[in-house]
Order: C-alpha cells, then structure tokens, then sequence
C-alpha cells in the first residue's frame, strides 16, 4: 500500500446525503493504516479525535472507573474469625433427685462435683453450681477436659441442693462412683434432707475477775512443816487463806470469817462452819531462819492438823 498524503485521501469518501452539502466523512478504519509520521500529523491537526483519538471525553469517562476500582478494593471483606476448637471432654450427665416429694424454697441451687479420691482425702476436679432447682428431678451436666482425667484413678460425683443463703437442705450421703475415661447414659444422685443446723451455744461468760485483795492485816508463818495464814479484808469482807506444804502447797480459801477479841488479848479467827481456826496471842515468838522476833504467836487449827508460828501485823 502507497503511504503518504494521496493514501489517506484515498480513504476518504462520500457519506450518503452529503453530495449535496459537499462533506466528506473519514473512515476511521482506514486511518490506522497510515504509516506512523502520518497518523501523528493527522492526530495533531484533530482528525483522531473524529476516530476515537484522547480527548477530554475520554479522560472523563476513565476517572469515575478508576474512583470505582479503588472503593471496590477497600471493600474487601474481613477475613473470617479462626474457629476455635474445644479440647476433648468427657461430660458426666444426668439428674438429681430425692424419694420423698419436697417443695424447694425459691432460689435453691444444685451443684454438682467431681472428686478424685486418694489416700490424703479427695481432691476436686471439677464442679459446676447455680443449677435452679424447682422441683426434683433437677437436670445437669457437668463437661470435664479429658486430660483432668488420669487412667486407674478412682473418681465420683457429689451433689448438693443448698437454699439462697447457702444453708444445704438436701445432700448425698454416698458419693457416686463413675468411670474416668467415659460417661455412659445418664447418671441418677440420690439426695437426702440435710440434718439441721445445731443451735449455737452461747459462749461461757468469762469468770469474773478475783476482787484484788490489798495487802493482809496479818500474816502468820510456821516450820516444820511449812505453812501460811493471812488474813485479807475487814469486817464482813474478811477472808482467810492458808498454805500448806513445801514445794506444792495446798491452798485454801475460807469466807465468811467470824473474828473475837478476849480480855486477854487474843485475837480468834473462824470460818462460818467452824472447822478452821487461826489464833493469834501476845507474846514475842522466834522462827527458825528468821533473825527477827515477831511480836504474836499463831495457832493454825484445822480438821487435818494444828500447826504452830509466829505471826506479824495487826489482829
């Protein structure tokens, strides 16, 4: 094919109608078999806009496609959640109940243990709690993860009704035995009623604390064996208390005491029963050990024995 100017007159032709008004129409098919050089000449004197060539037109019709591709690739859905897979569980199902028809108060609750049982007592696998309970049967299930389980070990369930406040009415007296590597078919727990409560002893009222007694009015002292008086008090407040003995003195305590004065000077001590005595006399006294002299002399009168002193103070 010649190229050149005389080629692309060549293409051109008569539209139908056009004779009359002398237009000639270009044929876009023939103007892309123009040799390079003179394509881009015709494009520059705006023929290849006639014949699809890049016009504002064209730029505009491109932006909205481009504007549509970006929103599509921001749409792009989220990736789906990982599926979380439960470990493998052994699940011990059943119900809970009692021979005798009971109505539960409102808000009592089942729960429902897995125990393991060794020799240091039993060890709690699982437990599951808060199970409502109207009326008996009461449903429940409890799901144990397999590796909580070990193979020749001795396990059993416990059950137990308690009231909203936590007291137990209904419990299990005998644990129930099931097998650790499966749980076949629904397990029935037998309840009874829960013994009631023990009433609270009220505590002991703590002993009332020993009036302090002051220092004794007199005190009266003996050898051989080794023994005490003292006298505590005046009046009707008066108290005797003696000791007996060396190294575990036997110690008494006597009150009410009757006290006499004779003419003489002697001061008598009784107990209100009469079976004990102290006597005290004017007159100095000695005590082995002791280099002072005392100014009394004391007589210590009971059921077991006399026992003779000295003794200081004032009768």
């Amino acid at each position: 094919m010649a190229g050149g100017p005389a080629a692309t007159d060549a293409l051109q032709m008569e539209a139908p109608g056009s004779a009359a008004s002398g237009r000639r129409v270009t044929s876009c098919r023939g103007l892309w078999m123009i040799p390079a050089p003179h394509y881009r000449a015709r494009m520059r004197q705006g023929r290849g806009a006639e014949c699809g060539g890049r016009g504002p037109w064209r730029t505009a019709l491109l932006l909205p496609l481009l504007v549509l591709l970006a929103s599509c690739a921001s749409m792009a859905p989220a990736p789906a959640p990982p599926v979380q897979v439960q470990p493998p569980a052994v699940v011990f199902h059943g119900q809970a109940t009692f021979g005798t028809p009971a109505v539960l108060p409102a808000g009592a609750t089942l729960s429902v243990s897995l125990e393991e049982q060794t020799t240091k007592g039993a060890v709690l696998v699982a437990q599951v709690g808060g199970i409502g309970a109207r009326a008996a049967p009461v449903p429940f299930a409890l799901r144990v993860p397999a590796g909580r389980l070990r193979p020749g070990h001795f396990y059993v369930l416990r059950a137990r009704i308690d009231s909203a406040s936590g007291v137990p009415l209904w419990i299990q007296p005998a644990p129930a035995p099931v097998d650790a590597g499966i749980a076949a078919g629904p397990i029935t727990l037998w309840l009874v009623p829960a013994p009631a409560p023990r009433p609270q002893r009220p505590s002991p009222a703590p002993p009332a604390a020993k009036p302090r007694l002051g220092p004794p009015s007199l005190v009266a002292l003996g050898r051989q064996p080794r023994w005490s008086a003292r006298i505590y008090g005046v009046g009707a407040g008066r108290s005797l208390h003696t000791a007996v003995g060396e190294h575990d003195p036997l110690r008494q305590s006597y009150a009410p005491l009757k006290r006499q004065r004779l003419a003489s000077g002697v001061v008598v001590y009784l107990t209100a029963d009469g079976f004990v005595s102290l006597t005290v006399s004017p007159g100095v006294c000695r005590l082995p050990g002791l280099q002072k002299a005392l100014s009394w002399r004391a007589v210590l009168e009971t059921p077991a024995a006399t026992y003779r002193g000295c003794a200081r103070g004032i009768p």
